[in-house]
Order: structure tokens, then sequence, then C-alpha cells
């Protein structure tokens, strides 16, 4: 038995040995920071037309540049609104309002859906709707009014203006009528991932019927889409408001203005060759230090071009951070962020430290 004890001593020993001789050494990836927010400006008020009109002046300084003409071809900045008041007659009164009217016949680069049944641009303050409804809302421009037919919610998709192609916008706000109830009208921000990015709610009144602004600019065109939730309820032929006479158990919400930054093209993604032991950008050739330039809200990915421990790891000081990867060592793995907001992001391989290194320029 002698031989056999000595043999799986042995053999114990060298395992031992050689599970510690040049074992290399990888530490566990730090946790990662908070993941990545879109920052924005907040406007928002309550009132009459006046402090609304002031709002919007504010509004658009910050969205930049001038108002551009419908109709007029995508520019590189300025903005676009829609007042209803020029809509046809034809289209005018009926639940049938074109969901691309503004990007088709006066070109703006905003295109509708909603999960209701239709679109309606009214001028009789929804009476020819409810005749109930005639006292209970008041326009801020002009007369007509706008709200989804047989729902409380419509989505606005931003094309370059006159075309199908995708356009993100800087910002977007909204007139609103008569908000009674807390949180019951909002606006939701999604990315070209059609992930929500924002949410700001219309601020609301007691009583008396005001108006309502409210909108989010952001750094940069980052927003695809945006989802606008009008008060609690789909307008109806029986339907009551809750602050009117007898009183309703539903907040009815309609819409005026929108304002909204000129439509801009997607951002080009960028590629980094993740490799032993290096960053390589796919665009440039850069490489310890990778340095790679995007827009904000483009997306960028870094590929493992053989096996080989490596991982993705945010550098920089807040707020110039993003989500780290874990350590990952199979080749052909990958791995990406959307960055929103302008500025420069450091990162590098928590395996290797400084021995690989990139930067990301987001304009």
């Amino acid at each position: 038995m002698k031989p056999t004890i000595y043999a799986t001593f042995l053999a114990l020993a060298f395992a031992s040995g050689c599970s510690n001789y040049n074992a290399p050494i990888v530490p566990p990836p730090p946790p990662p920071p908070p993941p990545p927010v879109a920052t924005f400006a907040l406007f928002e008020t309550l009132g009459d037309s006046v402090s609304i009109a002031a709002k919007l002046t504010e509004f658009r300084a910050a969205l930049g540049g001038g108002l551009n003409a419908p109709n007029s071809p995508p520019a590189d900045s300025g903005r676009r609104e829609i007042n209803w008041d020029g809509v046809p007659a034809a289209l005018t009164d009926v639940d049938t309002f074109p969901a691309n009217f503004f990007n088709a016949n006066s070109k703006r680069g905003a295109v509708y859906a909603t999960p209701g049944t239709g679109l309606r641009v009214d001028s009789t303050n929804f009476a020819a709707v409810n005749a109930g409804l005639a006292a209970q809302f008041t326009a801020f421009s002009a007369k007509k009014l706008f709200m989804p037919v047989g729902s409380n919610q419509v989505d606005v998709t931003f094309r370059l203006v006159g075309t199908d192609t995708p356009g993100l916008v800087k910002g977007f706000g909204a007139v609103f009528v008569d908000v009674d109830r807390a949180g019951s009208t909002t606006i939701e921000y999604f990315d070209v991932d059609d992930q929500r990015i924002a949410i700001v709610t219309a601020p609301n009144h007691a009583g008396a019927q005001l108006l309502s602004f409210t909108g989010a600019v952001f750094q940069a065109p980052i927003v695809a889409r945006v989802r606008i939730t009008s008060g609690d309820a789909a307008l109806t032929p029986t339907i009551t408001d809750i602050s009117a006479a007898g009183g309703g158990t539903q907040d009815l919400v309609v819409m005026d203005d929108f304002v909204f930054g000129e439509p801009r093209p997607l951002g080009a993604d960028a590629q980094v060759t993740v490799g032993n032991d290096f960053f390589r950008s796919v665009h440039n050739g850069s490489q310890n230090a990778a340095v790679d330039t995007i827009a904000a809200g483009a997306r960028i990915t870094w590929t493992w071009s053989a096996a080989g421990s490596h991982s993705i790891q945010s550098t920089g000081i807040p707020p110039a951070i993003f989500r780290n990867s874990v350590v990952m060592s199979a080749a052909g793995s990958s791995y990406s962020v959307r960055i929103f907001n302008p500025g420069t992001y450091d990162y590098d391989c928590a395996v290797h430290g400084a021995a690989m290194t990139g930067r990301i320029v987001v304009k």
C-alpha cells in the first residue's frame, strides 16, 4: 500500500503546486457606476396664455436657433412648431386626421400614432364630441385643439423633415388644457432603441380652468419618440370631467401647441476591437489609447478578437461615466453602451489597467 499512498500524495502535491505556479491573478471587476442617464432641463408652468407664452419663449431659446418654416428642408438646428390652427377645414372636426399630415402635407418631421381609433383636430372645444364639454376647454393659440380618438395617449415619432428617415430631436414640449389631477398628464421620452430616457409631468391646477406647459430639453438630439398621456381617459359623448358641475370621475385633458427641436440624423456607431492586450478603434486604428468620436446618443461596441480575459471599465469622473462590463474571455464576445451626454469618457480593462486604455469623445 505504501507506493499507492506515496503516489497519491505526490499527485496531490503536484496538483497543488501547478494550481499556483504562475497562475494569473484576475481581479474581480469593480462595482459598475450608475447606469447612464440623459440629463435635461425641465420647463413647466401653469397659468393663462400670457404665462404660457413666456415659458414657451424660454423653451424655444433652450432649443436654440430659429423657427424653421413648414415644408422647409431639413436643417442643422432650430425648431419646428405645430399649433393645429392651419389644418384645412376638410380635416378638422373629423376623427380621421392623417397620422403623417405633419410630415407629408405640412412637413415638420412629426408622425403620429395612437392605441385608439384615430386622431382629431377640433374647432368646437370638442362640443361636437360631447355637448357637455363646450365650456370645459380654453385654447392657447386661436381656436383648434387636438386629441386622439378612443384613447388618451398619442405617440410622436420624429423623421428628417419630409422623409422616412428616422430623426432625433433635442427637446419636446406641449401645451395642455385643463389638467386637474396631479400626475394625469405626462410626456415620456424614448431613445432610438425605444428605451425610455425621461418623463415629465404637466402641472395641475385646483379648480380654475388653466393652461399647462411642460417640456424637456436635452444636451443634444437624442429623442426618437415621445409618448403623451393626456389626462385619465379618452373623450366620449357621455363622459364628464372631474371639475364639471355634478362631478365626473376622470380628468379630461386636451392638447394645444407642440414645440420640438429640428429632427437630426442618427449619429454613426463606433466599433472597438479588444485584443491581447489592446483596445483598437476600428474606425481610425488608434490603439492604447483607442480614441473614438461619436454623436450623443450613438452606440459604441467592443468585440473580442481572440480569447483572453478583458473587461470594459469606465474610469472617468462623474458624470462622464458609463456602465462597466464584466470580465469576458471568449473570442467574439461583445459589449455595448449608448452614451447620451456630451463629454469625454475614459476607460481601461479591469484586468490589465493602464496597459489597455481607450477614450470616447461624445459631441
